[in-house]
């Protein structure tokens, strides 16, 4: 009897653990339980009795993970308010001239305070403080500032997004002090702090700040020194992700240090072990971003399969790289970032061997191929698109295809470029050489931006990825199913993506 593909053992285990915290986060205490118990002792029956599917078994320990995860970070999740003397160090994240020395926005100054110490008692977290512009003007990144004020904490909400964010960037206190009463003592920059300034000056020092400030998100994924005039264009033609770190970028820097590193003889593991450094140190300088985080260990399982002589499963090591991620932090699961990372990812391993194929037949391979990447990796993305921003551009491919392999191409060689100049200050000129391509490709983005071009509009429920991914998947190159089979499901995905065009599902 043909059946649909039994998916990798990590995916019904990453699916339980999103089914643990979802139930945790939105359902009562004494249902999620419930549901818990019932999942895990129909798991226990097919132990015993040793009859029924593995899968249900590994679905259910993953639904009592999530939930234990959920429930735990929840607990534990930093709150309450405060008052009294307050110290704390200034981070990067405050805005500032990108030298380290704060700056005004708006006529305030807006602060991001870590290693924070109320009444000599120390606190978990980081709190957000907003002064106003004639408090004090040589305040700069690394210094701390004590003050007589308080600390307000919420309590986490999953529905709420600003408890969403304050738990991404661990943000969990909002600061108010009195003004008269701030004094400032002299710090120090953090490592990753240090590095992300020595790479940002030299960008500043040898290209024009709009390049500047674009080839920086594009290494740490910090779009706040993007103006409006040159994040929009991007967004509006849908090539945003090219300043959002994503698989792209890490994958180019883990294997051109890797070439590097391969001409050097050394024994496996040393080997190994400084690839997962170079790998967990850029997820540190990009703050642990989940699509960085999401690439770093898919990349070291496959590391880790060409040393073990295994053979690397995209599908499982994406199942594994997900349990790993929502255990450690469960608020990942409504994630944008999170979502639309594995979203493209499937979209892209799952669909592009038949586009690809079928593009071959009238376009010349290389180009093909590149079209296929756009296209699969917004098949992935399409509901989540329209639920996140409502409208999917049209001029996405053709755009597409001219800046991303122009942006991938000096990609390593930008980078190179930029280590080697904060080195040696004296190779500038070569790092403004290599920038010369991207400040053409962000022009390009700005007048393609300007034509006038449809869009699709959609309202898409989160109910209604509950129905398209699973058909997508049984349309994809991993399902079992008959040809037939996957061609109706392809059109169910089609026909749920049209009906939400004109019609606003109750669902």
């Amino acid at each position: 009897m043909t059946r649909l593909a039994v998916y990798r053992p990590s995916l019904w285990l990453a699916a339980g653990i999103a089914v643990g915290i979802s139930a945790a986060f939105f359902l009562s205490v004494y249902l999620t339980a419930a549901l818990t118990m019932l999942f895990c002792l129909a798991a226990a029956i097919m132990l015993t009795l040793k009859k029924g599917k593995k899968e249900l078994v590994l679905f259910a320990a993953g639904m009592f993970l999530g939930v234990m995860a959920a429930a735990l970070y929840t607990v534990i999740f930093p709150s309450g308010n405060y008052a009294g003397e307050i110290e704390g160090r200034i981070t990067d994240a405050s805005y500032s001239n990108g030298y380290g020395v704060l700056a005004v926005k708006e006529g305030v100054y807006s602060l991001e305070l870590d290693s924070l110490i109320v009444n000599g008692e120390e606190l978990r977290g980081k709190a957000s403080l907003t002064l106003p512009f004639y408090v004090r003007g040589d305040m700069s990144i690394g210094d701390y500032i004590r003050f007589n004020g308080n600390l307000q904490g919420a309590q986490f909400d999953a529905a709420e997004y600003d408890s969403l964010m304050s738990a991404k960037y661990c943000v969990y206190y909002t600061a108010q002090a009195e003004s008269d009463t701030l004094v400032l003592i002299s710090g120090e920059l953090t490592v990753a702090e240090q590095v992300r300034f020595a790479v940002r000056s030299a960008l500043l020092d040898n290209c024009n700040t709009v390049t500047a400030n674009f080839l920086y998100a594009m290494i740490f994924g910090d779009v706040s020194y993007l103006e409006y005039s040159v994040a929009q264009p991007f967004r509006d033609t849908g090539t945003a992700h090219l300043f959002a770190v994503s698989g792209l970028h890490v994958a180019l820097l883990f294997y051109a240090c890797s070439a590097i590193l391969s001409k050097i003889r050394m024994p496996k593991m040393l080997s190994f072990g400084i690839d997962c450094f170079i790998l967990m140190g850029y997820s540190a300088l990009c703050s642990f971003s989940p699509s960085v985080v999401r690439s770093a260990i898919m990349i070291i399982i496959t590391i880790v399969c060409k040393y073990s002589y295994e053979k690397y499963d995209a599908l499982s090591a994406c199942g594994i790289s997900a349990s790993i991620l929502l255990l450690c932090a469960p608020y990942f699961l409504l994630d944008a970032g999170f979502l639309m990372s594995y979203g493209a990812v499937f979209g892209i391993i799952g669909t592009m061997k038949p586009v690809a194929r079928t593009l071959r037949k009238v376009i010349w391979r290389p180009i093909a191929d590149a079209i296929s990447v756009t296209i699969c990796s917004n098949l992935g993305l399409l509901p989540l698109m329209f639920l996140y921003f409502g409208t999917v551009p049209l001029a996405t491919i053709p755009v597409n295809l001219v800046v991303c392999p122009l942006t991938s191409l000096f990609y390593p060689f930008l980078l190179a470029a930029t280590v080697l100049t904060m080195i040696i200050p004296q190779l500038g000129t070569l790092l403004t050489a290599f920038a010369v391509p991207t400040y053409y490709a962000i022009r390009f983005v700005q007048a393609a931006a300007q034509i006038p071009s449809a869009s699709i509009n959609a309202t898409f429920s989160p109910l209604l990825c509950v129905f398209y991914y699973p058909l997508l998947a049984c349309a994809s190159v991993f399902s079992l199913a008959p040809s037939f089979i996957k061609k109706v499901c392809a059109l169910l995905c089609l026909a749920i993506v049209v009906l939400a065009c004109f019609v606003t599902l109750p669902i």
